[in-house]
């Protein structure tokens, strides 16, 4: 349930990148205003994932996350009858507001609810609803949208009315012994003692995790928002064959994150724990994100897209372990957590992305306009992930481990 709410979570954010040369023509934007409207969300987005990390380790989360999941689908529904650049804003920034909460949600009943060493398998899991929504939103674009750009509009219609039927249905499959596990946070549990919040962060966790936060989200969400200017602007791309190109990097994104956060927990044995084997794991998911790096040499679209592809499934499996990691700092504050780094690290974008506009509108670089910044993003990743082989590792726990494998066998 949490992969088909993060599935609309993106169909709802992506459908505006999937269409943006249509709703730049429609309502008069340069790339510096389409920049300005994706920070109108993103700014949002930032204020109220603070208010989401807050809630969601006090709340029931079996009625915050269908709550979050109204608004944010209420706003892309409406979406389909803007006629201004204010109402598409007000539409985007209600959008950014709702849609806050998924992840801090999402990785708070996954921290609750799932053992530490398979962990990073159900991040994986859920979080590749990401790629989902962003492949089956380009589908949407082909069944309705016409090269004229009409039909535009029932794309966010169908995609908002969506939302109602996962309401629906999470209310159905979380009841009983499951609703109560949802519901009870980390702190109204008989066993868990009471940690200061104040106290994260002077963890020497908290900080590794910031700094991997904050490299691999600023990342993806330059290939979220630019890559499709960058296939089209740079290199030449018809908007139908976009959409085939954000299939295949969503799909193989998706790949790369289950499969990365597979791999995490099958390594974990008894002579590898499970900080080592998430290490291991994030070097090389990292070291997929410099497969971009070719751009330098111009060496043709034919070669790039499949490069893409793989920094997408990288920085997918990047995200599976952060959030494991994430959900280790401390059991009581993990979506406080993730709603500060995260409202950090969305200022961050969101001021970023008129500064990408204004220089995609201004410069002529042989690499092409983005192709600075898409270098500068495959390279982010591997920095933090060498800082995060620092994690500390917990004997404790690797001799439990050992003890446990050894009483099975």
């Amino acid at each position: 349930m949490m992969l088909f709410a993060t599935t609309i979570n993106y169909m709802d954010r992506q459908t505006l990148g999937s269409i943006s040369s249509f709703i730049k023509a429609d309502f008069h934007l340069g790339e510096e205003g389409y920049g300005k409207l994706e920070a109108a969300f993103g700014y949002s987005y930032a204020v109220f994932l603070l208010v989401a990390g807050f809630l969601a380790d006090r709340a029931n989360l079996r009625w915050l996350y269908p709550a979050a999941l109204l608004v944010w689908s209420a706003a892309g529904f409406a979406t389909g009858f803007v006629e201004t650049l204010f109402q598409l804003q007000v539409c985007r920034i209600i959008l950014g507001a709702g849609e806050a909460f998924n992840w801090p949600v999402a990785v708070g009943i996954i921290g609750r609810i799932i053992p530490r060493e398979s962990r990073a398998l159900a991040n994986g899991l859920f979080n590749s609803g990401m790629t989902v929504g962003a492949v089956l939103t380009p589908l949407l674009v082909l069944a309705l949208v016409k090269p004229d750009g009409d039909g535009w509009r029932r794309m966010f219609l169908i995609i908002g009315a969506i939302g109602l039927i996962w309401v629906v249905v999470w209310q159905r499959v979380t009841r009983g012994e499951r609703a109560h596990e949802i519901a009870c946070s980390p702190s109204q549990a008989a066993e868990t003692s009471t940690v200061p919040f104040a106290s994260v962060f002077a963890l020497r966790k908290f900080w590794i995790v910031l700094v991997l936060c904050t490299a691999v989200n600023m990342s993806w969400h330059f290939y979220r928002v630019w890559l499709p200017r960058h296939l089209v602007t740079d290199l030449k791309f018809t908007n139908q064959q976009l959409q085939y190109l954000l299939i295949a990097f969503y799909l193989t994104a998706d790949v790369g994150s289950i499969a990365i956060g597979f791999l995490a927990r099958k390594l974990v044995t008894p002579t590898c724990s499970v900080e080592r084997s998430r290490k291991m794991i994030l070097l090389f998911a990292s070291g997929l994100c410099l497969m971009a790096t070719p751009l330098v040499l111009i060496p043709g679209r034919g070669i790039m897209i499949p490069l893409y592809c793989i920094v997408g499934a990288g920085l997918m499996g990047v995200f599976a372990i952060l959030y494991a990691f994430m959900q280790d700092i401390s059991p009581q504050h993990t979506s406080k957590c993730l709603g500060i780094m995260g409202s950090f690290v969305w200022f961050i974008n969101s001021w970023l992305h008129p500064l990408v506009g204004r220089y995609a509108d201004t410069h002529n670089n042989p690499m092409g306009k983005f192709a600075p910044m898409i270098l500068v993003a495959g390279v982010l990743p591997l920095l933090a992930s060498l800082f995060a082989l620092t994690w500390p590792e917990n004997k404790a726990e690797e001799q439990q481990l050992v003890a446990d494998q050894v009483a099975g066998h």
